[in-house]
Protein backbone atom coordinates (compact mmCIF):
# COMPACT_ATOMS: atom_id res chain seq x y z
CA UNK A 1 0.00 0.00 0.00
CA UNK A 2 1.27 3.45 -0.87
CA UNK A 3 2.81 5.29 2.05
CA UNK A 4 0.68 8.33 1.22
CA UNK A 5 -2.47 6.34 1.98
CA UNK A 6 -1.10 5.04 5.26
CA UNK A 7 -0.15 8.55 6.28
CA UNK A 8 -3.55 9.92 5.28
CA UNK A 9 -5.36 7.08 7.02
CA UNK A 10 -3.38 7.47 10.24
CA UNK A 11 -3.98 11.21 10.26
CA UNK A 12 -7.72 10.71 9.76
CA UNK A 13 -7.84 8.20 12.60
CA UNK A 14 -5.92 10.57 14.90
CA UNK A 15 -8.15 13.52 14.02
CA UNK A 16 -11.60 12.25 13.00
CA UNK A 17 -13.82 14.68 11.12
CA UNK A 18 -16.79 15.83 13.21
CA UNK A 19 -20.31 14.90 12.21
CA UNK A 20 -21.98 17.94 10.54
CA UNK A 21 -25.17 18.18 12.59
CA UNK A 22 -26.68 20.92 10.43
CA UNK A 23 -26.50 19.05 7.10
CA UNK A 24 -28.56 15.88 7.45
CA UNK A 25 -32.04 15.01 8.66
CA UNK A 26 -34.70 12.35 8.33
CA UNK A 27 -34.66 8.93 6.73
CA UNK A 28 -34.19 8.05 3.10
CA UNK A 29 -33.22 5.35 0.60
CA UNK A 30 -30.06 5.74 -1.49
CA UNK A 31 -29.38 3.84 -4.72
CA UNK A 32 -26.43 4.06 -7.14
CA UNK A 33 -27.44 3.40 -10.74
CA UNK A 34 -25.43 4.62 -13.71
CA UNK A 35 -25.67 3.27 -17.25
CA UNK A 36 -28.43 1.29 -19.00
CA UNK A 37 -27.87 -2.01 -17.19
CA UNK A 38 -28.23 -0.65 -13.69
CA UNK A 39 -30.85 1.93 -14.66
CA UNK A 40 -33.19 -0.92 -15.67
CA UNK A 41 -32.59 -2.60 -12.31
CA UNK A 42 -33.14 0.64 -10.40
CA UNK A 43 -36.40 1.34 -12.25
CA UNK A 44 -37.76 -2.08 -11.22
CA UNK A 45 -36.58 -1.64 -7.62
CA UNK A 46 -38.10 1.82 -7.27
CA UNK A 47 -41.35 0.69 -8.91
CA UNK A 48 -41.61 -2.04 -6.25
CA UNK A 49 -40.86 0.41 -3.44
CA UNK A 50 -43.40 2.97 -4.65
CA UNK A 51 -46.19 0.84 -6.13
CA UNK A 52 -46.05 -2.51 -4.35
CA UNK A 53 -44.89 -1.50 -0.87
CA UNK A 54 -46.31 2.06 -1.16
CA UNK A 55 -43.19 3.53 0.44
CA UNK A 56 -43.24 7.32 0.66
CA UNK A 57 -39.73 7.74 2.05
CA UNK A 58 -37.58 10.00 -0.11
CA UNK A 59 -35.38 8.11 -2.58
CA UNK A 60 -32.14 9.35 -4.11
CA UNK A 61 -30.47 7.82 -7.17
CA UNK A 62 -26.79 8.77 -7.54
CA UNK A 63 -24.76 8.53 -10.75
CA UNK A 64 -21.51 9.74 -12.32
CA UNK A 65 -22.13 12.30 -15.05
CA UNK A 66 -24.50 12.70 -17.98
CA UNK A 67 -22.85 9.85 -19.86
CA UNK A 68 -24.41 7.46 -17.33
CA UNK A 69 -27.85 8.99 -16.90
CA UNK A 70 -29.47 11.31 -19.44
CA UNK A 71 -32.19 13.91 -18.99
CA UNK A 72 -34.65 11.38 -20.42
CA UNK A 73 -33.72 8.80 -17.78
CA UNK A 74 -33.81 11.46 -15.08
CA UNK A 75 -37.34 12.40 -16.14
CA UNK A 76 -38.50 8.77 -15.89
CA UNK A 77 -37.15 8.53 -12.33
CA UNK A 78 -38.59 11.88 -11.31
CA UNK A 79 -42.03 10.61 -12.35
CA UNK A 80 -41.56 8.03 -9.56
CA UNK A 81 -40.81 10.87 -7.11
CA UNK A 82 -37.07 10.20 -7.07
CA UNK A 83 -34.29 12.74 -6.48
CA UNK A 84 -31.53 12.21 -9.07
CA UNK A 85 -28.06 13.29 -7.90
CA UNK A 86 -25.08 13.68 -10.22
CA UNK A 87 -22.05 13.14 -8.00
CA UNK A 88 -20.01 15.40 -10.27
CA UNK A 89 -21.90 18.39 -8.93
CA UNK A 90 -21.41 17.32 -5.31
CA UNK A 91 -17.65 16.70 -5.30
CA UNK A 92 -17.11 20.36 -6.14
CA UNK A 93 -18.43 21.23 -2.68
CA UNK A 94 -17.38 18.10 -0.80
CA UNK A 95 -14.23 16.88 -2.57
CA UNK A 96 -13.36 13.21 -2.76
CA UNK A 97 -11.92 10.99 -5.44
CA UNK A 98 -14.74 8.89 -6.92
CA UNK A 99 -13.10 6.74 -9.57
CA UNK A 100 -16.07 4.57 -10.55
CA UNK A 101 -19.34 2.99 -9.50
CA UNK A 102 -18.03 1.08 -6.50
CA UNK A 103 -16.26 4.07 -4.92
CA UNK A 104 -19.44 6.07 -5.49
CA UNK A 105 -21.39 3.93 -3.01
CA UNK A 106 -19.85 5.07 0.31
CA UNK A 107 -19.62 8.64 -1.00
CA UNK A 108 -23.32 8.70 -1.92
CA UNK A 109 -24.30 7.30 1.49
CA UNK A 110 -22.16 9.85 3.29
CA UNK A 111 -23.21 12.89 1.24
CA UNK A 112 -26.92 12.12 0.81
CA UNK A 113 -29.17 14.59 2.61
CA UNK A 114 -30.49 11.98 5.06
CA UNK A 115 -29.29 11.28 8.58
CA UNK A 116 -30.55 7.68 8.47
CA UNK A 117 -29.88 5.82 5.23
CA UNK A 118 -31.01 2.51 3.84
CA UNK A 119 -28.62 1.92 0.97
CA UNK A 120 -29.78 -0.60 -1.67
CA UNK A 121 -27.87 -1.80 -4.72
CA UNK A 122 -29.97 -1.27 -7.84
CA UNK A 123 -30.30 -5.04 -8.42
CA UNK A 124 -32.04 -5.64 -5.08
CA UNK A 125 -35.58 -7.05 -4.91
CA UNK A 126 -37.14 -6.39 -1.48
CA UNK A 127 -39.03 -9.46 -0.29
CA UNK A 128 -40.67 -7.51 2.54
CA UNK A 129 -41.34 -3.87 3.30
CA UNK A 130 -37.86 -2.42 3.98
CA UNK A 131 -39.23 0.39 6.14
CA UNK A 132 -39.31 -2.17 8.95
CA UNK A 133 -35.51 -2.38 8.86
CA UNK A 134 -35.28 0.93 10.72
CA UNK A 135 -37.25 -0.58 13.63
CA UNK A 136 -35.03 -3.60 14.17
CA UNK A 137 -33.49 -3.77 17.66
CA UNK A 138 -30.13 -4.63 16.10
CA UNK A 139 -30.21 -1.29 14.26
CA UNK A 140 -31.73 0.87 16.99
CA UNK A 141 -29.09 -0.25 19.49
CA UNK A 142 -26.05 0.53 17.33
CA UNK A 143 -27.11 2.57 14.33
CA UNK A 144 -25.30 0.33 11.85
CA UNK A 145 -26.29 -2.97 10.22
CA UNK A 146 -24.40 -4.90 7.54
CA UNK A 147 -25.23 -8.17 5.82
CA UNK A 148 -22.85 -11.16 5.66
CA UNK A 149 -21.53 -12.70 2.45
CA UNK A 150 -21.07 -16.36 1.51
CA UNK A 151 -17.28 -15.91 1.71
CA UNK A 152 -14.92 -15.17 4.60
CA UNK A 153 -11.96 -12.83 4.73
CA UNK A 154 -8.81 -14.78 5.47
CA UNK A 155 -6.23 -13.78 8.05
CA UNK A 156 -3.75 -14.08 5.18
CA UNK A 157 -5.49 -11.33 3.22
CA UNK A 158 -2.98 -8.45 2.82
CA UNK A 159 -5.64 -5.88 3.72
CA UNK A 160 -4.97 -6.41 7.43
CA UNK A 161 -1.28 -5.61 7.08
CA UNK A 162 -1.95 -2.76 4.68
CA UNK A 163 -4.21 -0.85 7.10
CA UNK A 164 -2.41 -1.83 10.30
CA UNK A 165 -5.02 -4.20 11.77
CA UNK A 166 -4.43 -7.52 13.47
CA UNK A 167 -5.03 -10.30 10.90
CA UNK A 168 -8.18 -12.34 11.42
CA UNK A 169 -10.44 -14.85 9.75
CA UNK A 170 -13.88 -13.26 9.68
CA UNK A 171 -17.15 -13.06 7.79
CA UNK A 172 -16.96 -10.89 4.71
CA UNK A 173 -19.61 -8.21 4.15
CA UNK A 174 -22.04 -8.47 1.23
CA UNK A 175 -22.67 -4.77 0.75
CA UNK A 176 -25.71 -4.90 -1.50
CA UNK A 177 -27.48 -3.18 1.39
CA UNK A 178 -26.39 -1.10 4.34
CA UNK A 179 -28.47 0.41 7.14
CA UNK A 180 -26.79 3.32 8.89
CA UNK A 181 -27.45 6.22 11.22
CA UNK A 182 -24.77 8.61 9.99
CA UNK A 183 -24.61 10.52 13.27
CA UNK A 184 -23.67 7.35 15.14
CA UNK A 185 -21.45 5.87 12.42
CA UNK A 186 -19.93 8.99 10.84
CA UNK A 187 -16.29 8.13 11.54
CA UNK A 188 -16.75 4.68 9.94
CA UNK A 189 -18.34 6.19 6.81
CA UNK A 190 -15.64 8.84 6.55
CA UNK A 191 -12.88 6.23 6.64
CA UNK A 192 -14.77 4.08 4.12
CA UNK A 193 -14.86 7.00 1.69
CA UNK A 194 -11.14 7.56 2.24
CA UNK A 195 -10.30 3.90 1.56
CA UNK A 196 -12.37 3.91 -1.64
CA UNK A 197 -10.44 6.94 -2.86
CA UNK A 198 -7.42 4.61 -3.14
CA UNK A 199 -8.83 1.95 -5.45
CA UNK A 200 -5.42 0.99 -6.88
CA UNK A 201 -4.24 -0.15 -3.45
CA UNK A 202 -7.38 -1.27 -1.65
CA UNK A 203 -9.08 -3.21 -4.45
CA UNK A 204 -5.98 -5.35 -4.99
CA UNK A 205 -6.65 -6.95 -1.62
CA UNK A 206 -10.44 -6.89 -1.24
CA UNK A 207 -13.34 -7.16 -3.66
CA UNK A 208 -14.34 -3.59 -4.41
CA UNK A 209 -16.14 -1.48 -1.84
CA UNK A 210 -17.84 -4.28 0.07
CA UNK A 211 -15.30 -4.97 2.80
CA UNK A 212 -14.19 -1.36 3.08
CA UNK A 213 -17.20 -0.91 5.38
CA UNK A 214 -16.07 -3.79 7.60
CA UNK A 215 -12.42 -2.65 7.64
CA UNK A 216 -13.46 0.95 8.34
CA UNK A 217 -15.56 -0.11 11.32
CA UNK A 218 -12.62 -2.02 12.78
CA UNK A 219 -10.24 0.88 12.16
CA UNK A 220 -12.42 3.24 14.22
CA UNK A 221 -12.68 0.69 17.02
CA UNK A 222 -16.14 -0.59 16.21
CA UNK A 223 -16.94 -4.29 15.93
CA UNK A 224 -19.15 -4.66 12.81
CA UNK A 225 -22.82 -5.45 13.43
CA UNK A 226 -23.82 -8.13 10.94
CA UNK A 227 -27.15 -9.88 10.49
CA UNK A 228 -26.57 -13.17 12.35
CA UNK A 229 -27.66 -15.35 9.42
CA UNK A 230 -25.79 -16.04 6.19
CA UNK A 231 -27.63 -15.55 2.90
CA UNK A 232 -28.94 -18.56 1.05
CA UNK A 233 -28.82 -19.29 -2.66
CA UNK A 234 -31.89 -18.90 -4.83
CA UNK A 235 -31.53 -19.75 -8.53
CA UNK A 236 -28.33 -17.81 -9.45
CA UNK A 237 -28.80 -15.10 -6.79
CA UNK A 238 -28.48 -14.57 -3.05
CA UNK A 239 -31.32 -14.06 -0.58
CA UNK A 240 -30.37 -12.03 2.49
CA UNK A 241 -32.23 -12.44 5.76
CA UNK A 242 -33.60 -10.30 8.57
CA UNK A 243 -32.42 -10.65 12.21
CA UNK A 244 -34.86 -13.54 12.78
CA UNK A 245 -33.59 -15.49 9.76
CA UNK A 246 -36.56 -14.72 7.49
CA UNK A 247 -35.93 -13.60 3.87
CA UNK A 248 -35.44 -9.82 3.60
CA UNK A 249 -34.33 -9.18 0.03
CA UNK A 250 -33.03 -10.93 -3.04
CA UNK A 251 -29.76 -9.61 -4.44
CA UNK A 252 -29.80 -10.41 -8.16
CA UNK A 253 -26.05 -10.88 -8.30
CA UNK A 254 -26.33 -13.35 -11.17
CA UNK A 255 -29.51 -12.22 -12.92
CA UNK A 256 -29.72 -8.49 -13.59
CA UNK A 257 -33.06 -7.37 -15.01
CA UNK A 258 -33.18 -7.22 -18.82
CA UNK A 259 -35.45 -5.19 -21.11
CA UNK A 260 -35.04 -7.60 -24.02
CA UNK A 261 -34.39 -11.11 -22.69
CA UNK A 262 -36.50 -13.40 -20.49
CA UNK A 263 -35.87 -12.70 -16.81
CA UNK A 264 -35.11 -15.22 -14.11
CA UNK A 265 -37.52 -15.69 -11.19
CA UNK A 266 -38.02 -13.82 -7.94
CA UNK A 267 -37.74 -15.70 -4.65
CA UNK A 268 -41.34 -14.77 -3.80
CA UNK A 269 -43.34 -15.70 -6.89
CA UNK A 270 -46.07 -13.10 -6.35
CA UNK A 271 -43.50 -10.30 -6.79
CA UNK A 272 -42.57 -11.40 -10.29
CA UNK A 273 -45.62 -9.81 -11.91
CA UNK A 274 -45.07 -6.27 -10.53
CA UNK A 275 -41.44 -6.56 -11.65
CA UNK A 276 -42.54 -7.58 -15.15
CA UNK A 277 -45.09 -4.75 -15.15
CA UNK A 278 -42.33 -2.25 -14.38
CA UNK A 279 -40.19 -3.66 -17.20
CA UNK A 280 -43.12 -3.46 -19.63
CA UNK A 281 -43.70 0.17 -18.70
CA UNK A 282 -40.01 0.97 -19.19
CA UNK A 283 -39.97 -0.70 -22.62
CA UNK A 284 -42.83 1.55 -23.70
CA UNK A 285 -41.09 4.71 -22.50
CA UNK A 286 -37.38 4.19 -23.10
CA UNK A 287 -35.13 2.79 -25.84
CA UNK A 288 -32.52 1.36 -23.47
CA UNK A 289 -29.98 3.96 -24.61
CA UNK A 290 -28.35 6.83 -22.69
CA UNK A 291 -29.25 9.61 -25.14
CA UNK A 292 -27.86 13.10 -24.67
CA UNK A 293 -28.96 15.65 -27.24
CA UNK A 294 -26.41 17.76 -29.14
CA UNK A 295 -25.64 21.29 -27.98
CA UNK A 296 -28.49 23.54 -29.17
CA UNK A 297 -28.72 27.27 -29.78
CA UNK A 298 -31.12 29.60 -27.93
CA UNK A 299 -33.42 29.56 -30.92
CA UNK A 300 -33.44 25.76 -31.07
CA UNK A 301 -34.16 25.47 -27.35
CA UNK A 302 -37.02 27.95 -27.67
CA UNK A 303 -38.46 25.87 -30.51
CA UNK A 304 -38.17 22.71 -28.41
CA UNK A 305 -40.11 24.47 -25.65
CA UNK A 306 -42.79 25.50 -28.15
CA UNK A 307 -43.13 21.95 -29.48
CA UNK A 308 -43.37 20.61 -25.93
CA UNK A 309 -46.29 22.95 -25.36
CA UNK A 310 -48.06 21.54 -28.41
CA UNK A 311 -47.04 17.98 -27.50
CA UNK A 312 -49.15 16.08 -30.05
CA UNK A 313 -48.47 15.97 -33.84
CA UNK A 314 -49.55 14.10 -36.96
CA UNK A 315 -46.55 12.23 -38.26
CA UNK A 316 -46.91 10.88 -41.80
CA UNK A 317 -44.16 8.89 -43.47
CA UNK A 318 -44.68 8.50 -47.22
CA UNK A 319 -47.03 5.67 -48.15
CA UNK A 320 -48.81 5.60 -44.78
CA UNK A 321 -51.92 7.19 -43.34
CA UNK A 322 -49.80 8.73 -40.60
CA UNK A 323 -50.00 8.46 -36.86
CA UNK A 324 -50.08 10.62 -33.78
CA UNK A 325 -46.63 11.44 -32.41
CA UNK A 326 -46.11 12.77 -28.90
CA UNK A 327 -43.00 14.81 -28.03
CA UNK A 328 -42.11 14.81 -24.33
CA UNK A 329 -39.51 16.61 -22.25
CA UNK A 330 -35.90 15.44 -22.02
CA UNK A 331 -35.89 14.23 -25.63
CA UNK A 332 -38.48 11.52 -25.03
CA UNK A 333 -40.99 10.33 -27.61
CA UNK A 334 -44.29 9.14 -26.18
CA UNK A 335 -47.24 7.84 -28.17
CA UNK A 336 -46.32 6.94 -31.74
CA UNK A 337 -42.64 6.24 -31.12
CA UNK A 338 -41.13 3.92 -33.69
CA UNK A 339 -37.83 2.35 -34.62
CA UNK A 340 -36.46 5.62 -36.01
CA UNK A 341 -38.22 7.88 -33.49
CA UNK A 342 -36.81 6.92 -30.08
CA UNK A 343 -35.40 10.35 -29.14
CA UNK A 344 -35.74 13.86 -30.51
CA UNK A 345 -34.02 17.24 -30.51
CA UNK A 346 -34.12 20.51 -32.44
CA UNK A 347 -30.86 21.97 -33.77
CA UNK A 348 -30.06 25.05 -35.83
CA UNK A 349 -28.17 24.55 -39.10
CA UNK A 350 -27.52 27.23 -41.73
CA UNK A 351 -30.06 29.51 -40.01
CA UNK A 352 -32.75 26.82 -40.29
CA UNK A 353 -34.40 24.81 -37.54
CA UNK A 354 -34.01 21.05 -37.97
CA UNK A 355 -36.08 18.51 -36.03
CA UNK A 356 -34.03 15.37 -35.52
CA UNK A 357 -35.20 11.89 -34.54
CA UNK A 358 -32.77 9.22 -33.38
CA UNK A 359 -33.16 5.46 -33.36
CA UNK A 360 -31.40 3.41 -30.69
CA UNK A 361 -28.28 3.28 -32.88
CA UNK A 362 -28.11 6.35 -35.12
CA UNK A 363 -29.54 9.61 -36.38
CA UNK A 364 -32.59 8.44 -38.32
CA UNK A 365 -34.84 11.30 -39.47
CA UNK A 366 -34.32 15.01 -40.16
CA UNK A 367 -37.17 17.45 -40.79
CA UNK A 368 -36.74 21.11 -41.68
CA UNK A 369 -39.25 23.70 -40.56
CA UNK A 370 -41.23 25.19 -43.47
CA UNK A 371 -42.72 28.67 -43.88
CA UNK A 372 -46.21 27.32 -43.21
CA UNK A 373 -45.06 25.95 -39.84
CA UNK A 374 -44.97 22.31 -40.91
CA UNK A 375 -41.84 20.15 -40.86
CA UNK A 376 -40.71 18.24 -43.93
CA UNK A 377 -37.76 15.95 -44.47
CA UNK A 378 -36.71 12.37 -44.88
CA UNK A 379 -35.49 9.21 -43.20
CA UNK A 380 -31.72 9.23 -43.70
CA UNK A 381 -31.20 5.54 -42.86
CA UNK A 382 -32.14 2.49 -44.95
CA UNK A 383 -35.09 0.44 -43.79
CA UNK A 384 -33.97 -2.44 -41.58
CA UNK A 385 -35.49 -5.33 -39.71
CA UNK A 386 -34.80 -6.06 -36.06
CA UNK A 387 -31.09 -6.82 -35.86
CA UNK A 388 -28.79 -4.74 -33.73
CA UNK A 389 -25.39 -4.27 -35.34
CA UNK A 390 -24.10 -0.72 -35.31
CA UNK A 391 -21.63 0.25 -38.02
CA UNK A 392 -18.97 2.84 -37.23
CA UNK A 393 -20.24 5.48 -39.74
CA UNK A 394 -23.76 5.24 -38.30
CA UNK A 395 -22.53 5.37 -34.72
CA UNK A 396 -20.53 8.48 -35.55
CA UNK A 397 -23.78 10.41 -36.12
CA UNK A 398 -24.42 10.36 -32.36
CA UNK A 399 -23.62 13.69 -30.68
CA UNK A 400 -21.16 12.37 -28.09
CA UNK A 401 -19.77 9.21 -29.64
CA UNK A 402 -16.76 7.75 -27.78
CA UNK A 403 -16.79 10.58 -25.23
CA UNK A 404 -15.36 9.64 -21.84
CA UNK A 405 -17.94 11.98 -20.36
CA UNK A 406 -20.66 14.24 -21.75
CA UNK A 407 -19.88 17.92 -21.36
CA UNK A 408 -22.59 20.21 -20.02
CA UNK A 409 -22.53 23.78 -21.36
CA UNK A 410 -23.61 26.82 -19.33
CA UNK A 411 -23.81 29.11 -22.37
CA UNK A 412 -27.55 29.96 -22.01
CA UNK A 413 -27.11 30.71 -18.28
CA UNK A 414 -24.08 32.94 -18.81
CA UNK A 415 -25.80 34.82 -21.61
CA UNK A 416 -28.68 35.55 -19.23
CA UNK A 417 -26.59 36.54 -16.21
CA UNK A 418 -23.87 38.61 -17.91
CA UNK A 419 -26.16 40.96 -19.76
CA UNK A 420 -26.29 44.75 -20.13
CA UNK A 421 -29.56 44.79 -18.23
CA UNK A 422 -27.76 43.47 -15.14
CA UNK A 423 -24.25 44.93 -15.40
CA UNK A 424 -24.75 47.92 -17.67
CA UNK A 425 -25.52 50.49 -14.98
CA UNK A 426 -21.93 50.94 -13.91
CA UNK A 427 -19.82 48.95 -11.50
CA UNK A 428 -21.71 47.81 -8.40
CA UNK A 429 -20.01 45.81 -5.64
CA UNK A 430 -23.27 44.36 -4.35
CA UNK A 431 -24.26 43.24 -7.84
CA UNK A 432 -20.77 41.78 -8.28
CA UNK A 433 -21.16 39.68 -5.13
CA UNK A 434 -24.57 38.45 -6.26
CA UNK A 435 -23.17 37.53 -9.65
CA UNK A 436 -20.17 35.79 -8.08
CA UNK A 437 -22.48 33.64 -5.93
CA UNK A 438 -24.69 32.72 -8.88
CA UNK A 439 -21.74 31.85 -11.12
CA UNK A 440 -20.17 29.76 -8.35
CA UNK A 441 -23.31 27.60 -8.11
CA UNK A 442 -23.59 27.24 -11.88
CA UNK A 443 -19.91 26.33 -12.09
CA UNK A 444 -20.57 23.25 -9.94
CA UNK A 445 -23.10 21.95 -12.48
CA UNK A 446 -21.60 22.88 -15.86
CA UNK A 447 -18.24 22.38 -17.54
CA UNK A 448 -17.45 25.61 -19.40
CA UNK A 449 -18.49 28.47 -17.11
CA UNK A 450 -15.03 30.15 -17.13
CA UNK A 451 -14.77 29.94 -20.92
CA UNK A 452 -18.32 31.21 -21.39
CA UNK A 453 -17.62 34.16 -19.05
CA UNK A 454 -14.61 35.13 -21.15
CA UNK A 455 -16.49 34.72 -24.41
CA UNK A 456 -19.46 36.73 -23.15
CA UNK A 457 -17.24 39.50 -21.76
CA UNK A 458 -15.67 39.90 -25.20
CA UNK A 459 -19.01 40.45 -26.94
CA UNK A 460 -20.61 43.16 -24.81
CA UNK A 461 -19.42 46.60 -23.79
CA UNK A 462 -18.55 46.75 -20.08
CA UNK A 463 -16.72 49.17 -17.80
CA UNK A 464 -13.09 48.27 -17.11
CA UNK A 465 -13.88 47.28 -13.51
CA UNK A 466 -16.44 44.74 -14.70
CA UNK A 467 -14.01 43.25 -17.22
CA UNK A 468 -11.33 42.87 -14.54
CA UNK A 469 -13.74 41.38 -12.02
CA UNK A 470 -15.12 38.87 -14.54
CA UNK A 471 -11.63 37.86 -15.62
CA UNK A 472 -10.68 37.25 -11.98
CA UNK A 473 -13.85 35.21 -11.43
CA UNK A 474 -13.19 33.13 -14.56
CA UNK A 475 -9.72 32.22 -13.30
CA UNK A 476 -10.97 31.20 -9.85
CA UNK A 477 -13.91 29.23 -11.26
CA UNK A 478 -11.64 27.42 -13.71
CA UNK A 479 -9.49 26.18 -10.82
CA UNK A 480 -12.56 24.98 -8.89
CA UNK A 481 -14.01 23.33 -12.01
CA UNK A 482 -10.71 21.59 -12.84
CA UNK A 483 -10.43 20.27 -9.28
CA UNK A 484 -13.99 18.91 -9.47
CA UNK A 485 -13.34 17.11 -12.75
CA UNK A 486 -10.03 15.69 -11.52
CA UNK A 487 -11.86 14.09 -8.60
CA UNK A 488 -14.12 12.27 -11.05
CA UNK A 489 -11.41 10.87 -13.35
CA UNK A 490 -12.15 7.18 -13.93
CA UNK A 491 -9.54 4.64 -12.87
CA UNK A 492 -9.68 0.95 -13.87
CA UNK A 493 -9.74 -1.48 -10.96
CA UNK A 494 -10.13 -5.27 -10.56
CA UNK A 495 -13.69 -6.57 -10.48
CA UNK A 496 -13.11 -10.18 -9.47
CA UNK A 497 -12.63 -11.80 -6.07
CA UNK A 498 -9.05 -12.84 -5.40
CA UNK A 499 -9.22 -16.45 -4.09
CA UNK A 500 -6.02 -15.84 -2.13
CA UNK A 501 -7.84 -13.32 0.03
CA UNK A 502 -11.23 -14.98 0.44
CA UNK A 503 -12.55 -18.43 1.28
CA UNK A 504 -15.95 -19.77 0.27
CA UNK A 505 -18.10 -20.85 3.19
CA UNK A 506 -19.25 -24.50 2.89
Amino acid sequence: MASSLRATLNERLRSPRPYPHDRFEGRGIVICAGGPRYFVCAFVLISLLRRTYHIDLPIQVWHLGRGELSEEMRALLEELNVEVIDAETVVARYPARVAGGWPLKPYAIQQSRFREVLYLDSDIVPLTDPRAFFDWDIYRSGGLVMWPDIVDLKASNPIWRDVGLEPRDCTSVEAGALLVDKERAWSMLDVAVLLNEHVEDIYQAIYGDKDTFLVSALLVGREPTLIPHRPFAFDVDLVQRDPTGEPAFQHRTGSKWSLTDPNRPVAIASLMQPCEDALAQLREQWSGIVFNAPLRSHRALEEEARLLGLRGFHYEPTGTDGRKLELLRAGRVGEGRGVYEQHWAVIERDDKLVLQFYSSTRLGVELTKQEDGSWQGRCITPAAFSVRLTEAPARATWPHVDSQRVANSAEPWIATLIAPTLVGAGFDVERLNELRAALSLINDCFDDVPEQIKARSATIALPKQWHEALAEMATALAARRDARLSHMARTPYPQVIDPNGYERVP
